[in-house]
């Protein structure tokens, strides 16, 4: 944030804040990111696919709380189909990402075509 100074011919009803310049988006980090998003995903998906097994039964848990194997087995599956579903919506957010860039890339390479080919002419 831009602040400017008071009494240096500036409107006195002005609050000192410059808006900001506005966001931009760096097609070329879009992209390397969202591989980045996909490279992370694809080197935990075979953790996350073991996740769900376990190979504890009921008499792992002894006599007095046997009853408890079936409710920790189910709850380590459950985990297990959410770390998958997660690496799903990762590799999805990492392709919209992606497609994104190079959709603004196309784009700003159509509009400077468009701009160079206006003056041409003249």
């Amino acid at each position: 944030m831009t602040t400017v100074p008071r009494g240096n011919g500036d409107d006195s009803s002005s609050s000192g804040v410059s808006a900001p310049d506005g966001y931009t988006a760096d097609t070329g980090s879009m992209v390397s990111q969202a591989q980045a998003i996909s490279d992370a995903v694809e080197e935990a998906q075979p953790e996350a696919e073991n996740l769900g097994a376990t190979e504890v039964a009921g008499a792992d848990f002894g006599i007095a709380h046997a009853e408890r194997a079936a409710g920790y087995t189910a709850a380590v599956r459950t985990l297990g189909e959410g770390a998958m579903a997660m690496c799903g919506s990762l590799l999805a957010l990492a392709g919209s990402i992606g497609g994104a860039g190079e959709q603004y890339a196309s784009a700003e390479a159509e509009q400077q075509s468009s701009v160079n080919q206006s003056g041409s002419g003249l």
